[in-house]
Formats: C-alpha cells, structure tokens, sequence
C-alpha cells in the first residue's frame, strides 16, 4: 500500500517545477497521467525513450498526447477530468480558461477536482500575466540579494530555489491539503501558487529579524552569508572549498581547536573588525591541506564541516549512498537507469519508482480505451493528430 493509492492525477505541467509536484504524488502511489503537446518531427522511438527513461520528474507518469487547441482535443481532457482528484497546470493565467479547461468549467464537471495552477507571479495582481523564471522571481523576492560575496554582483543558485524548492514543494502541500479537506467536504477547490510566493515563503528566518529590527539583510553582512569566521566557505590546498558552520559556541570551540587555535576560542562574539582578521587566520590555516584530507580530519572533531562537492563526489558519498539517494531502476531496453532516490521515507507506507518516464503518447491508446472510447473512435482521433503516439 501507498499513501496515494487511488488517486487520480492530471498533470499539465509543462515545465520541471510542476512535474516536480506531480512525481511525488506518483512516487507514493498517485496514477499520474502527464498530458504532452502534439509536437512536429517527434524524435525517433530509442532516442525519445532514453531521454524519457532518464527525466526523474516523469517517472511513475503514463503519458498522453492531446491536442487541446481542438473542440475534441479539449472533449477529451473533460471525459478524464470526470473521473479525476487532481488536475495541476503550469500555464500563464487564462490560458486553460482558453482550451476551455478553466476551473469553473472542470469543477462543473468535476465538483471533487482539485485544481492546482502554478505560475510565476499567480493568479491576480499587477505582474500576473508577466513572464519569468526562476532568476527573476528569487531576485524580486529578495534571496538573490543575499548570495554572493559582499562586495561582488549576486550569484544565482542553480538549484531553483523559486521553481523547485519553493513552487514544485508548494505545490506538493498545497494538493495535499486539498485532498485532506475535500475529505471533510466532499469539495474539491482551486489552488492558486505563485513561483514569487514560494520563494518569499522561503524567507521564514531571514524575516524574523527583518520585521522585528528594520534591519535588512544584505550578502556578505550577515552571519549565514560570509560576514563571520564561524560560518564560511574556505579555499583549501587543492582549490577546493570547504563549508564550516560551527554556530553552537561548543561546536566553535572544538572548530578552533582542532584547527589549533584555541586562542580564538571565546572570539566568537567579537567586532566586524575582530572577524575579519579571524577569517584571515582561518584561511590560511584551510590553505594547508587538501579539501578532502580537510573532511577526514574534521569529521572527527565534533564540529560542523562539509566539504563543497560536485556532482559525481556526491553520489559516490558513503551517506548519500547508505540514504539510497542515488538509485538504479532496470529498464528493458536501456539496463539500469539511474535516478534521485525518495528523500520522504516513510516507515509504514513507502513510495517507490515502479515505472521509468515514457516517451510523450505512449498511453495514448490504453487511456481511450479505459475511459470507454472504441477502437474506430481511437483511430479517428489519431488520424486526425487529436491524439499522438511516439514516431516509430
């Protein structure tokens, strides 16, 4: 058993963040369907199912090609939206009301469906209907403000904190929370999340002392973006980096002494002045070995260290193994295919990745037929390029 065994997922994604969304639902169970675009020039069977196979954001998705630009196209979408819990979207604001496949429509059809719109700036107010992406909405939301060295232009993180760690997450628990109510109710509703929201919402700690102060927090001022000793990112011998982030005064303490200064040891508290020249001391104290002889030597010490890795370095680490965040699925044609392992692990009712991603349409067929549709109806739609299946 899975937690969402039974539900029934549309996903409309089309983009990572809200396939992100829906891949959780499907790891625990969910039957996702993802609704793909008709597309010219298809790429051959073997190369769209290797690329497929490898995009852990569709996998545990059948997949389905329908023209929703088309009055049967769009008949299509509400037959399946009759019998499903949850529909996401990644559009901009009105275009589902467009295809004819707005929440009024499908909650006319559907009063169960819990709809889940995801966008860059939301539903309503002056950006709504203004394009972005990820750089755009962390800079407007204040985070690109704090990463990157205090003298120097931001740096963008490239692990999209607004597209996957704020709006995909979000999306996760806004559906959840849905799901949970329509259970009270027998209702389901619309949800209304912005990429601009999500990351703002990530803001939690650096708000606090913002609204309690009036002080605002810029890069390379504040204790977690460079302006102490204690929690830096220091080069190394070999040019790598390394992270310390000895908050705790116990765990600075041993920091200094195992870095043989136990000279600094009540410094932790000092001036802006005080922490620079201890930064100082501290580089050139890093510069002495190599990153890795660094990690070995401080995992020892009882004091908080981690050292900067790159992608390879971390799927080939020890913890990162033991927590199966790295596994390998088999695949019929392609042997074993790696993919992001489950960071939800629950005791009792586990996910799990049963199905690899599939190349767009490849359940075209199957889907008709459950919902009812005979084989002359299916051809007729295929003839017509209303429905798609892989080129072969």
């Amino acid at each position: 058993m899975k937690p969402l065994d039974g539900i029934l997922v549309l996903d409309l994604a089309r983009g990572y963040p809200g396939a992100y969304t829906t891949m959780f639902l499907g790891d625990f169970g969910a039957e996702v369907i993802r609704i793909d675009p008709p597309r010219r020039g298809m790429p051959l069977a073997d190369i769209a199912t290797r690329e497929a196979a490898f995009n852990t954001v569709n996998r545990n998705k059948k997949s389905m090609v329908i023209d929703l630009q088309t009055p049967d196209g769009q008949k299509v979408l509400h037959r399946l939206a009759q019998k499903a819990d949850v529909l996401l979207e990644g559009f901009r604001p009105g275009v589902m009301k467009r295809l004819n496949a707005g929440y009024e429509t499908l909650e006319g059809i559907n009063p169960r469906l819990v709809y889940c719109s995801l966008s860059g700036f939301g539903q309503t107010g002056p950006y709504a209907h203004l394009p972005g992406h990820d750089m755009n909405y962390v800079a407007i939301g204040g985070l690109l403000s704090q990463i990157g060295p205090k003298d120097g232009a931001p740096c963008f993180a490239s692990n999209w904190l607004a597209d996957m760690a704020g709006a995909g997450l979000h999306g996760v628990i806004g559906i959840l929370l849905a799901l949970r109510a329509r259970d009270a109710t027998g209702k389901g509703q619309y949800i209304d999340i912005a990429y601009l929201d999500a990351a703002v919402s990530l803001l939690a700690y650096d708000t606090a002392r913002y609204f309690g102060t009036g002080l605002v927090p810029k890069r390379g001022e504040t204790s977690f973006t460079g302006a102490v000793p204690w929690t830096h990112v220091y080069r190394c011998k070999d040019g790598e980096y390394i992270t310390v982030a000895a908050i705790e005064s116990h765990l600075y303490g041993n920091l200094c002494r195992a870095l043989g200064r136990e000279d600094l040891v009540d410094k932790q508290r000092t001036t802006p002045e005080e922490n620079e020249r201890i930064k100082g001391i501290f580089a050139e104290i890093f510069l002495t070995r190599t990153r890795d002889e660094w990690w070995e030597y401080l995992k020892g010490k009882d004091t908080c260290a981690g050292p900067v890795n790159y992608l390879d370095e971390t799927f080939a680490d020890p913890q990162v193994q033991h927590r199966q965040m790295v596994v390998e699925v088999p695949h019929p044609e392609l042997g074993a295919v790696k993919q992001l392992g489950l960071a939800i692990k629950l005791g009792d009712t586990p996910g799990g990745i049963t199905r690899l991603g599939v190349p767009a349409g490849t359940d075209s067929k199957s889907i008709l037929n459950e919902l009812g549709y005979s084989d002359v109806e299916i051809e007729d739609l295929l003839t017509r390029k209303i429905i798609g299946e892989p080129s072969v």
